[in-house]
């Protein structure tokens, strides 16, 4: 298996919890330290590879130092 397609599904899952999670919640969503490392990593593999990121990706990014991650998580 590809690894990156891996990473790729990883973040696609966690990325879908996180929200999930803050809609049972009724609160804001706040992604988790995996989805941002996730996310860091697949903005790693895009510049390496001369793409675009993904909507999703970009939407964690710009999450990214607006809040304390919970490193509880």
């Amino acid at each position: 298996m590809d690894t990156d397609r891996l990473i790729q599904w990883s973040f696609e899952h966690s990325y879908h919890m996180d929200k999930a999670n803050a809609c049972i919640h009724c609160a804001p969503i706040r992604f988790s330290p995996l989805t941002f490392r996730l996310a860091e990593e697949l903005m790693r593999i895009a510049q390496i590879e001369g793409q675009d990121i993904t909507a999703e990706v970009a939407e964690v990014m710009i999450h990214r130092g607006a809040y304390e991650e919970d490193t509880g998580r």
